[in-house]
């Protein structure tokens, strides 16, 4: 009984004290149980845009010129402007299938491709001194005995990947209105490149007899390794069509849109902007793009007979091509 009086006596002296604080205390929370409390999100991701890349070149080289736009658009656009390089160039097209991407630079038959698929829209290209377009070649070695398309019977070719104009639509397109419609019978062996640039290498270290670059490639080829001219003849060049236009989704915000595409139209205005320009091959400025400027692509597209809401884009397992692989520049 003592203890039961004690230990009721302590309690209600300790209740005592407690309540005596919290009198003395006014800037204790009173909560409301009936209110649930929102709490910040500080993981909120910042704005970003993503743009694609296409491996027209090494990695390497596509950073060195694609890097001072983004940081340039980064600042124009108080935004991050991501660059993803793409392993091939039928990824860009699931990309904005299953919206991953915002924006990409696009050879014209994977913005075809990528426009049917997608919806993307094209807004502005690169202009290099009046030249905003590009042609297909068919390249082989200078000092090789192949002058035409008889020659090239029986020899190795070396396409670039079957999204492409100039490294698949174009050749096909070629060789078709010179009365080769089967490839396969008439090469000893046809190989996909993975990039124009690595097209020119493998005829270069004699792994393949005809490349089949886009001509800007070719020619930024040269102007790297000036020695490399002389050992190249090229044999023929397609009709020019629209090169690396920016394309945007079609869900991405119109006022963003247009803020993109007023950045780079204005690009040469801007002194800041010109070791840009300077980066991308000495481009001078960028030039509006529309669906229609690529009116001759989609008559080669038309002659083919290519359905290209069916084009299987990323492989043809109809034709059973190999690819070059792990392959090295020639010194």
């Amino acid at each position: 009984m003592i203890k039961d009086k004690l230990s009721a006596a302590f309690f209600i002296l300790l209740a005592g004290f407690l309540f005596a604080g919290c009198e003395g205390r006014e800037d204790i929370k009173k909560v409301d149980l009936d209110k649930i409390e929102k709490k910040e999100d500080v993981s909120k991701e910042p704005l970003k845009i993503k743009i694609g890349l296409i491996p027209e070149q090494d990695i390497r080289k596509m950073a060195a010129r694609y890097e001072p736009l983004a940081e340039y658009l980064s600042k124009k656009l108080n935004m991050k402007v991501v660059l993803v390089y793409l392993d091939n160039y039928g990824e860009v097209c699931d990309k904005f299938i299953y919206n991953q991407l915002d924006a990409a630079f696009f050879g014209s038959f994977s913005y075809a491709l990528t426009h049917v698929k997608a919806g993307i829209e094209p807004i502005a290209r690169p202009d290099y001194q009046g030249v905003s377009t590009y042609r297909g070649l068919i390249v082989v070695r200078e000092d090789s005995n192949i002058k035409n398309v008889s020659d090239m019977k029986g020899k190795r070719l070396a396409l670039v990947h079957q999204a492409t104009y100039a490294g698949y639509l174009y050749p096909l397109y070629y060789f078709k209105e010179r009365g080769i419609n089967n490839l396969e019978a008439y090469f000893s062996k046809i190989e996909f490149a993975g990039s124009h640039d690595e097209s020119i290498f493998a005829v270069l270290r004699g792994e393949a007899d005809i490349a089949t670059p886009k001509d800007l490639v070719y020619q930024r080829v040269i102007k790297e390794n000036p020695d490399l001219e002389k050992k190249l003849a090229v044999l023929s060049a397609s009709e020019p069509v629209p090169s690396n236009a920016l394309c945007v989704s079609k869900k991405l915000d119109p006022i963003l849109k247009n803020k993109l595409k007023d950045a780079l139209l204005n690009l040469n205005n801007d002194p800041e902007a010109k070791p840009v320009l300077e980066s991308l091959g000495g481009a001078i400025r960028f030039v509006e793009t529309r669906d229609e400027d690529y009116r001759h692509l989609y008559d080669i597209i038309n002659a083919l007979e290519i359905d290209l809401n069916a084009y299987p884009y990323y492989e043809r397992p109809d034709m059973g091509f190999d690819r070059i692989e792990d392959a090295k520049e020639p010194k």
